[in-house]
């Protein structure tokens, strides 16, 4: 019960933020700190948290997106992954940042959620997923540009997952590799191996993909 009615505080916290999405994100980022955010919200400050999903949903929300290619179910988890740090923020000891930590708990939450949904990794495209046909002038490159974009895509999911977190952590999200050792509990010559193997298997798979 207890969880419960955190998570509905939760999306209260959302639906503040999203009332509130207008304001500048980036002069709030110069002027709140992490640490006075944690140290706020372990004195009951709950607007705390709200400056805190202010700050960082987007960058959740789009790497939840990108580990797990399915828009419809990024908003909820999205919001479990802010539920477990709600839950956890007071243990925040700062020995890495803010948003390093949070997307310690979106691997987490990514990984659970699939093996717990036992989702595929290739699935029957819906409507709402299926890339939009253009037309007129310059619409053969613009097709030829949606169907490349969407053998990339499909390779990247292919992967394995311990690869595939390297390599959106990596080369989607640009984080440099200090950080994505530390996101991923791993060492940096492991990471460094596990980013090699996963050229190697996109390069073979857009081959396949791409000469058919």
């Amino acid at each position: 019960m207890g969880e419960n009615r955190t998570f509905c505080r939760i999306k209260r916290f959302f639906c503040k933020v999203s009332r509130n999405c207008q304001s500048n994100i980036s002069v709030m980022a110069e002027t709140i700190n992490d640490e006075l955010l944690v140290e706020q919200f372990s004195q009951s400050n709950e607007s705390a948290f709200e400056s805190i999903i202010e700050l960082y949903s987007a960058d959740v929300a789009a790497l939840a997106n990108r580990l797990l290619g399915w828009p419809s179910d990024v908003e909820d988890i999205t919001q479990e992954i802010f539920l477990a740090a709600f839950l956890g923020l007071k243990k925040f000891r700062h020995d890495c940042s803010l948003r390093t930590w949070l997307f310690t708990i979106t691997i987490n939450k990514c990984r659970s959620y699939k093996y717990k949904r036992m989702l595929r990794l290739r699935r029957p495209p819906q409507d709402k997923d299926k890339i939009p046909m253009p037309s007129g002038k310059g619409a053969h490159s613009e097709l030829m540009k949606a169907e490349t974009f969407e053998h990339i895509r499909n390779a990247v999911a292919a992967l394995p997952a311990k690869y595939r977190e390297a390599v959106v952590l990596k080369y989607l999200q640009e984080l440099p590799t200090e950080q994505i050792s530390r996101i991923l509990g791993i060492s940096q010559n492991t990471l460094q191996v596990r980013l090699s193997r996963a050229r190697e298997r996109l390069k073979q798979t857009l081959t396949e993909l791409m000469g058919k």
